[in-house]
């Protein structure tokens, strides 16, 4: 069949449900039927496209809701647009936040900043996917420990596609009338299906439990599936990010919703390191008290890494400074803040500074002595006698 490519990978866009790439696909049909002189048949496609256009550029920007299968005309989402709340109560059952070109997100692992880029990467170019019958993902689970960036990592996508962000607590949408939670659901996920928005799902395993789960009523397994049902009418329209501490608590038809998924976990020495470091830029020279900090955090979240870095350098602007060393405002942050060490770490940190100074300068971490001196408010030549002492 001529120019059966251009029909299947139309066949395919309609499938996905955006009008913009439909009718690119059309054009692309009209354009072929041109070039091979059926040019009647390409003047009634692009007939079709031109009257489509006009339609939409007249149609009044009213709250239209979207239908399975069907393109919904997106809207702009402004400051001023009033947003689902609980028909009972009244409380708004999201919150909007508007992109902000600096947000930070967290430091990420390889694995993760791939995952991460694959995800930027379709929605920059996908006209290009469309142009090949492909859709973009339009689903990103992200699961890991308390504290590990999760969340400041669904804003920055956010931030980066320069769409605002709905936010919505799954476990504040769950009502004692566990109908009243499904209606809750539908009526947030009709409101994102209307604005082109990235729609962040927090504690998603409020609501997205297994439902073989014996502790679990009947009512709960309606809610998780009026979930499925709301997150597969969701597929056209936008991206949706779910956030979660606790995946093992997901029912299994949940993971298949999501095209792509990042494991935040606790992070390394490095990312530790960097992630201190991008809280001390007060300091001269941030990187030898990051390095101590980040050896310090050892099995601690990132959350914990940034307020130890803050507590510490407070501590030691607030202190006389020529008094008490970037270390010896290390060890009060530490106990300022309550953060859970290890026996052998504690210990170590209630060493002698010379001794301390030798075991921060050996093992992976290393601190050479320009660097001991730096956090130990010393000069080079007491450093060194320092390491020569405790090593002869």
């Amino acid at each position: 069949m001529e120019n059966f490519d251009v029909v299947q990978a139309l066949a395919r866009t309609a499938l996905t449900g955006s009008a913009e790439a439909i009718a690119k696909q059309i054009s692309r049909l009209a354009e072929r039927l041109a070039e091979s002189g059926d040019s009647r048949e390409a003047k009634s496609l692009r007939s079709l496209l031109s009257r489509s256009e006009k339609r939409q550029a007249i149609e009044p920007i009213d709250f239209i809701r979207a239908s399975v299968g069907e393109a919904a005309s997106i809207q702009k989402l402004g400051t001023r647009t009033p947003l689902p709340v609980d028909r009972d109560t009244g409380a708004p059952l999201c919150e909007v936040v508007f992109p902000a070109n600096q947000m930070r997100g967290p430091v990420l692992s390889d694995t993760a900043t791939t995952a991460y880029e694959s995800l930027l990467d379709e929605w920059r170019h996908q006209e290009r996917l469309y142009d090949a019958g492909l859709p973009i993902s339009r689903s990103l689970l992200i699961y890991g420990p308390p504290g590990t960036g999760k969340t400041s990592l669904a804003m920055k996508i956010a931030a980066q596609l320069g769409r605002p962000a709905v936010i919505a607590r799954l476990d504040g949408l769950i009502s004692s009338l566990l109908g009243t939670t499904a209606r809750n659901l539908g009526a947030l996920f009709d409101f994102c299906n209307s604005y082109d928005t990235v729609l962040i799902l927090d504690e998603f395993d409020a609501v997205a439990k297994i439902r073989d789960d014996s502790n679990e009523v009947g009512e709960i397994k309606r809610v998780v599936n009026a979930l499925l049902q709301n997150l597969d009418k969701r597929t056209p329209f936008g991206l949706t990010i779910a956030i979660t501490n606790h995946e093992q608590l997901l029912d299994t038809a949940i993971w298949r919703r999501f095209e792509h998924q990042i494991f935040l976990g606790l992070p390394s020495l490095p990312d530790r390191t960097l992630i201190a470091e991008s809280q001390l830029v007060h300091l001269p020279d941030p990187r030898p008290l990051a390095k101590a900090i980040g050896w310090a955090t050892e099995g601690h979240s990132g959350a914990d890494v940034k307020t130890l870095s803050l507590s510490s350098i407070k501590t030691w602007v607030l202190t006389d400074r020529s008094d008490v060393s970037q270390m010896e405002a290390l060890r009060r942050a530490l106990n300022a803040t309550g953060l859970r060490l290890g026996d052998g770490l504690k210990a170590q940190l209630q060493l002698p500074d010379a001794v301390l100074a030798s075991v921060l300068n050996e093992g992976p971490l290393h601190l050479g002595p320009n660097e001991l001196g730096v956090i130990f408010d010393r000069d080079r030549r007491t450093v060194a006698r320092w390491l020569q002492s405790t090593t002869s």
